[in-house]
């Protein structure tokens, strides 16, 4: 039914939810896990210093840990992982570009992730790919 999951992480407990849910489902329809992290690709400026490129090496070296930790979580319960790096942004990236790029069916994400700050300012993540997916979204929240 689902050949290709979409699961993005950020290293939130509900990221880690949807890496297992969505392991769960890739065992029984013998799906393979997309499972990405997407690093914003704006610059970061700070007193009038541009950051971006130190920043950017800290968000793929903090991402390669999120990686890891998903594959592994994922392969436990059986699935087919593949991870991957992204940089752009985020909402289109994950709504839009990356099923295409990895021909998923289905997106499954957690209902909120680490950053309450950006949430609040420029909204929801998961909502956003919710309103604006080209495929099918599962959205995992457990209560806490």
């Amino acid at each position: 039914m689902y050949e290709t999951i979409l699961v993005p992480v950020d290293g939130s407990k509900n990221s880690s939810r949807a890496v297992t849910e969505a392991a769960k489902l890739a065992k029984q329809f013998g799906s393979t896990l997309q499972i990405v992290s997407v690093a914003s690709d704006q610059r970061y400026v700070q007193y009038g210093v541009t950051l971006g490129q130190d920043v950017m090496q800290s968000f793929r070296e903090r991402a390669e840990e999120i990686l890891d930790d998903a594959r592994e979580a994922a392969e436990k319960l059986g699935a087919k992982v593949e991870t991957h790096f992204v940089v752009g942004i985020p909402k289109i990236q994950i709504a839009k570009d990356l099923p295409e790029k990895y021909g998923a069916s289905l997106i499954v994400m957690g209902k909120s992730g680490v950053n309450g700050l950006s949430r609040a300012i420029l909204g929801s993540t998961t909502a956003y790919v919710v309103r604006h997916s080209t495929v099918n979204v599962m959205v995992i929240d457990y209560p806490k």
